[in-house]
């Protein structure tokens, strides 16, 4: 064994989107880290394949969230068929128009997002340690020492001060600590394969299709191909099955307008939904997979992945710098895991209504739905409000945190002004003549105070602030006629102020500049300079 005499602050085993987006993050904190994997390099397959809009404003802190999007597909619509020729066309074009820069599903296939991360701890000298797998570790009271088996079969000795488990559904890290995972696992078997695909719609149209023969899902790649997944009876019926036995099925069905070709990639799966007892023992945290699996309806397992790692990695990166107390890492599983449990519930219950075979399902999903879907698609394209429903559902932005690092308001809000545990929503105003975005300039390092109606503080407000100066960060909103509509949006008349989260996530809020409270609350959360 090699021993490392050096101790890093964070070991990430795992580099998949989760482990990747803990690397950037803790690198834009200039924490010491290293991320292993036991992949040899990255897989190329479509695999998480829709990025929603939470994430992309993830991405916007960032600086990679265009790189995004430019990469990737933008869908327009989504296209369902019933048991009949006749398809039911829903227009995702403008779904969350006014709630956030992003207000789209953007295709990206996974291992091009894994690639712009990637790339992102390249900019900024760090790499991903391939063909390097965590064998062991060890939690001490102060300290996890790790063994690393290298591309050459030895083994190094790493101290880290902090072991960050993102290590998939199998997670090593969550099985050495005997942390339970229940859950289930479906018995039905699915399939998955990129492929070429001649079909009956515009290339960027999402299509589902459900029969009394198969449920399918057909996504939009690049280059006229297609990510297919579905559930049909061949794959049930055959204990090995290929890429030719799905192709001929849908082959044989002449009036399905369907043709499957030149497969990229092919697997048969069975979908999981399993959440951790706890995302966190001592030193040692589960993010993505390696914490909660559910089922693929919704997209959201790379996308919760992504955002647990960022939600964790500021609070590890304030622990480390002595700017907070171990309260802030507890805060991690107070808010993720309610989270991924509701995730988990509502997955579960659309996948098998997607999938079951059951003749009250059944009848549901075939005859009842295509009965009920027209009024839906009416109400969709009229209402506003269901649209926006919809989206803030699917999309990320609605998550809300209840927990210890938020605090209550000062002064009286509307009921409609944001509040503690919510997102900082997003608006676009004129101020000074100039277009402004009230995400512009935030990024994941620091606390950001918005003042409202003030260019001075108020001097024992200014004197609080000075204690946290290397750890909150000010934006300044003056009051005039373009600005006006944030005024009243967030529940203020001339002034006022609000706390965000490195995170983005609202953490306080007055409607004056109480030095007193806003003092008590950030001698709870923050250790002073």
């Amino acid at each position: 064994m090699v021993q490392n005499d050096s101790t890093i602050d964070v070991l990430i085993s795992g580099a998949g989107p989760a482990g990747l987006m803990m690397a950037c993050q803790l690198a834009l904190h200039n924490i010491s880290f290293r991320i292993i994997d036991k992949k040899v390099s990255p897989v190329m397959h479509s695999g998480a394949l829709i990025v929603h809009g939470r994430t992309l404003e993830i991405f916007h802190q960032m600086g990679i969230a265009e790189k995004a999007i430019e990469t990737g597909i933008i869908a327009q619509t989504i296209n369902i068929r019933f048991n009949q020729p006749e398809n039911f066309t829903l227009d995702i074009s403008d779904l969350g128009k006014d709630l956030t820069r992003f207000p789209f599903l953007l295709m990206i296939e996974q291992w091009q997002t894994e690639n712009l991360l990637i790339q992102f701890l390249k900019d900024r000298e760090h790499s991903v340690e391939n063909n390097s797998t965590l064998v062991n570790f060890t939690p001490e009271k102060d300290l996890v020492t790790s063994e690393i088996q290298k591309p050459d079969g030895t083994v190094e000795i790493v101290k880290s001060k902090f072991l960050i488990g993102a290590d998939g559904n199998n997670s090593l890290v969550r099985t050495k600590l005997n942390i339970p995972f229940p859950g289930k696992t479906h018995l039905a078997r699915l399939f998955i394969t990129d492929c070429e695909a001649q079909l009956p719609f515009h290339f960027n149209e999402i299509f589902f299709s459900f029969t009394t023969t198969h449920t399918a899902g057909f996504f939009p790649l690049p280059e006229n191909r297609r990510r297919v997944d579905g559930l049909i009876p061949v794959i049930q019926q055959k204990e090995q099955v290929g890429f030719d036995d799905v192709s001929n099925f849908f082959y044989s069905d002449i009036h399905s307008g369907i043709k499957l070709l030149n497969p990229q990639w092919f697997s048969v799966f069975r979908s999981h939904s399993r959440c951790a007892q706890t995302f966190r023992q001592n030193r040692c945290f589960l993010v993505g997979d390696a914490a909660h699996v559910h089922s693929p309806v919704g997209a959201q397992g790379m996308n919760t992945g992504l955002q647990d790692a960022h939600n964790l990695a500021w609070k590890l990166a304030f622990y480390i710098r002595g700017k907070a107390s171990e309260n802030i890492l507890e805060s991690y599983q107070e808010e993720r895991r309610p989270l991924a449990q509701k995730i988990i519930r509502s997955t579960d219950f659309a996948y098998s209504f997607m999938t079951s075979n059951s003749m009250p399902v059944r009848f549901l999903r075939l005859k009842l739905a295509p009965l009920l879907l027209p009024i839906f698609l009416r109400k969709f394209k009229n209402s506003t409000r269901l649209r926006n429903r919809i989206f803030t559902s699917i999309s990320g932005i609605g998550i809300k945190y209840k927990q210890n690092l938020m605090h209550d308001s000062v002064g009286n809000f509307p009921d409609h002004a944001p509040k503690p545990g919510e997102r900082l929503p997003h608006f676009v105003y004129e101020m000074g003549g100039k277009t402004c975005s009230i995400y512009d300039g935030l990024d994941s390092i620091t606390y950001h105070l918005f003042v409202f109606g003030k260019q001075i503080l108020p001097e024992p407000f200014r004197l609080v602030l000075e204690k946290y100066s290397e750890v909150i960060s000010v934006k300044y909103i003056s009051c005039e006629p373009g600005t006006q509509h944030l005024f009243k949006s967030f529940g203020l008349e001339y002034e006022g102020c609000y706390l965000v989260r490195p995170d983005l996530y609202i953490a306080w809020r007055s409607r004056d500049f109480n030095a007193e409270e806003f003092g008590k609350y950030l001698d709870q959360i923050i250790l002073k300079k």
